[in-house]
C-alpha cells in the first residue's frame, strides 16, 4: 500500500489535472467567447487568450510535478515546486478577490489551488517526518 504522502501527491495531481480540464472546457468558452464580443482592442483580447492558456500549461506542469513526486524515488523537490506553484495560485486568487474585486469569490479561482497546496504541503510534512 502506498504511503500517505504518495496518496496526497497523487490526489493533488488528479485535482490539478481536473482543474485544468475544467478551466479549458468549461471556463474557456464562457470567458473567452464573451471577451470576443466585449469590444476591447484585439491585442487585449489575444493577450488574455495567451494568459488563459499559460495558466492551463502551468497547471499541467503542476500535475506532472505532483505525479513525479508520487512516483520518483526522491520526489521531495518535485513536491516542493508543485506545492509552491499551487500556493502561489491560491495566494493570487485570494489576493485579487480581497484587494481587487470581490466578484472573484464567485469564481473557482481562489478555491482549488488552496486545497491542492494544502494536500501538497501535508504530503511534504509526511515526507519530512513531521506528521
Amino acid at each position: 500500500m502506498p504511503d500517505v504522502s504518495t496518496l496526497l501527491f497523487l490526489t493533488a495531481a488528479f485535482l490539478a489535472l481536473m482543474g485544468m480540464l475544467a478551466h479549458e472546457f468549461l471556463g474557456s468558452p464562457k470567458v473567452l467567447a464573451s471577451l470576443k464580443r466585449s469590444g476591447l482592442p484585439e491585442d487585449v483580447i489575444w493577450l488574455h487568450h495567451f494568459s488563459w492558456h499559460v495558466g492551463s500549461v502551468a497547471t499541467v506542469a503542476m500535475a506532472a510535478l505532483f505525479l513525479l513526486a508520487a512516483t520518483a524515488a526522491d520526489g521531495l523537490a518535485y513536491a516542493g515546486v508543485a506545492t509552491a506553484m499551487s500556493g502561489g495560485f491560491a495566494a493570487l486568487g485570494i489576493s485579487l478577490a480581497i484587494f481587487g474585486n470581490r466578484a472573484l469569490w464567485r469564481t473557482p479561482a481562489p478555491y482549488p489551488w488552496t486545497v491542492i497546496s494544502i494536500l501538497g504541503g501535508t504530503g511534504l510534512l509526511f515526507e519530512a517526518g513531521i506528521l
